[in-house]
């Protein structure tokens, strides 16, 4: 390793050691906006954001995007008056749907168990790789893999089940590209232990398929909510000649890549970086489908996110649709009727761009577009916005569970039409 290095992964190293992050008294404010003036207001303050302006204050964690569509924003104690006073005075009102951010913090944080695995609680980043160790050892239908190392050299590491055979498309799952989107790689872990544990429906599924599982893509992030700041959301390479660290992996694809819905400044959520698959993290998962045959090969790819409680397909980059759109449409209208069976959780299907907001450099556009799988989504799960990225733990089996039930309805859907 060069001395370079070392001395980054040194200084990152004691960035963990440090006190971490704390949200005392935050507010996270919902605005639905009524006008295209006030997304206008909204997308202003996103651009004051990004200038460093408020250094910190604020955080938008629903983007401006369309009329009626709302946009929930992180604010400091310090900032919320000023900020509501701001938006009242140009007509547009607000709703307090968080009071204090680092209390659900510290609620969430009392039962975390960093040692010990658990389908139905939070699991750090080396729980979860020895999980996979584990389950690849006991069950005769899984094995252990890798799809490659984070900038710090973490471990991507993956499961894929499969009862063998040949002529069997792959469907290729994963979480955690959003660091602070704990209940995505939580839920991607309760699929894959139905997987593994058998029954009538996962033996049916694996005479169709075989499942790559990958619990956490976004590993260095991961890491770095539960040792320094959980809401932190992009990867943590360093960017040149900035003092802001990381990329958003989930806009660094090469579909669209740094257009709508990106942002040049590194210092942004919703930085696109340098150039696409800049990031080891999102260039491991490229060409790792690429390895499988890319639409060849894989049938269907889901990436779980949170929050929304959405089921989305591509385009986010543009506002054109694929050329299979109903297909994938009907697709994801029975994921989420088999979903909403189990706990009468409802979800909203459709196009990135309209159902949630314009995105460009996304994973689930670019495994359509560039690796010609036929079947691509980004489902965002629960809740819709009472907890927002901190759903408690309590959330995570009826997560697992319903999204069970859609994964095997969009399984023999795709079946039926590949």
């Amino acid at each position: 390793m060069s001395t370079g290095r070392w001395l980054q992964l040194l200084f990152c190293a004691t960035l963990c050691l440090a006190e971490k992050v704390r949200y005392d008294g935050y507010h996270v404010l919902r605005v639905i906006p009524k006008t295209h003036h006030e997304i206008s207001i909204l997308g202003n303050l996103m651009s004051n954001l990004e200038s460093s302006k408020f250094d910190g204050q604020l955080s938008f964690w629903r983007e401006p995007s369309n009329v009626t569509k709302p946009v929930d924003i992180m604010i400091s104690p310090s900032y919320v008056k000023k900020i509501t006073t701001y938006l009242a005075h140009k007509g547009i009102h607000t709703k307090v749907m968080i009071k204090n951010v680092q209390e659900l913090i510290d609620e969430e944080q009392k039962g975390l168990n960093s040692s010990t695995f658990d389908y139905n609680a939070y699991n750090t980043y080396e729980t979860i790789q020895e999980w996979i160790t584990d389950t690849a050892e006991k069950y005769d239908t899984a094995t252990e893999g890798s799809i490659g190392t984070s900038y710090e050299e973490r471990n991507i590491g993956y499961i894929k089940i499969s009862t063998g055979g040949t002529n069997k498309k792959a469907v290729v799952i994963h979480g955690g590209i959003h660091a602070r989107e704990w209940i995505s790689p939580a839920t991607v872990l309760y699929l894959a232990k139905y997987l593994v544990e058998g029954g009538a429906e996962a033996t049916d599924l694996l005479k169709k398929f075989d499942f790559y599982v990958i619990p956490v893509l976004n590993v260095d992030g991961y890491a770095y909510t539960w040792t320094r700041n959980r809401l932190w959301r992009k990867t943590r390479k360093p960017n040149e000649g900035s003092p802001c660290m990381g990329t958003d992996p989930n806009r660094n694809f090469a579909t669209g890549w740094g257009g709508i819905g990106s942002s040049n400044e590194p210092c942004s959520d919703i930085y696109h970086g340098t150039k696409a698959f800049s990031e080891p993290e999102v260039a491991a998962i490229r060409d790792f489908v690429s390895s499988l045959g890319g639409g060849d090969g894989v049938a269907l790819y889901i990436d779980y996110h949170s929050y929304s409680q959405l089921w989305l397909m591509p385009y986010g980059y543009t506002d054109e649709k694929p050329a299979n759109y109903d297909t994938q449409l009907a697709g994801g209208k029975a994921a989420c009727d088999a979903l909403e069976k189990v706990h009468e959780t409802q979800y909203v299907y459709g196009n990135i761009y309209d159902t949630i907001y314009p995105a460009s450099g996304g994973s689930c556009d670019y495994m359509y577009a560039e690796q010609k799988v036929q079947f691509s989504y980004s489902p965002e799960g629960r809740d819709k916005g009472r907890y927002g990225f901190l759903l408690p733990a309590k959330y995570i089996q009826p997560s697992g569970e319903e999204n069970w039930a859609a994964l095997k309805a969009i399984c023999d859907f795709v079946d039926t039409n590949i």
